[in-house]
């Protein structure tokens, strides 16, 4: 038996900042605030996308804690929202991220 093995890494961060350009290439609205499932790393990889297109967006990150109990907020949180609803935003954007992949594999499995 012999394993494969994965020549690359997951870069959570470099696929981050990927998504941000291609969305900065679109002539559409900038949003209000962008809310980063991830602690400083994640939160300095936005910003640094955000600062080489010269665009000003408020940016926070939602991270977990080193026991995953925790939800600690990264950077400031503007004065229109608040941590709750924040944490709130995030969950359900994992909701609708594993049902989607879910739905998915489902239907690659039943070959549709």
């Amino acid at each position: 038996k012999f394993k494969i093995k994965s020549l690359a890494k997951p870069d959570d961060v470099g696929m981050l900042k990927e998504v941000l350009r291609r969305r900065f290439n679109n002539p559409w609205p900038f949003p209000d605030l962008i809310l980063v499932d991830g602690g400083r790393g994640q939160v300095n990889g936005v910003k640094s996308v955000l600062l080489a297109r010269g665009v000003k967006i408020p940016v926070v990150g939602i991270a977990k804690g080193p026991e995953r109990k925790r939800n600690d907020a990264v950077g400031p949180i503007p004065a229109w929202t608040d941590k709750k609803t924040l944490i709130r935003v995030r969950d359900e954007a994992h909701r609708f991220a594993i049902a989607y992949h879910k739905k998915l594999r489902a239907r690659r499995l039943l070959g549709k």
